[in-house]
């Protein structure tokens, strides 16, 4: 009943393969890349930017002097030497 596949027939099935793949993956990186939902910033208005962020999102590290963990530049470590 099914006989061998030919070579087009096998590349245009990895084609349709790869294709459908592309695509899911485009879609899942323009919905990471857009806004939080709810958030509450109108389309205007930059998105409001929190404490201790640098531009990138990122939050600023410092060393603890005492442990040497790092932790965010405006906390205290919980071993307490970054009082």
């Amino acid at each position: 009943m099914f006989g061998i596949p030919s070579i087009g027939k096998l590349l245009v099935l990895g084609l349709v393969v790869a294709g459908v793949y592309l695509f899911f993956k485009a879609v899942k990186r323009r919905e990471n890349s857009g806004s939080v939902p709810g958030n509450g910033n109108s389309k205007g208005s930059p998105p409001q930017s929190q404490p201790n962020q640098s531009d990138g999102g990122s939050l600023e590290m410092v060393q603890c002097p005492a442990c040497k963990a790092y932790i965010p530049a405006k906390s205290k470590c919980s071993c307490g030497g970054n009082g």
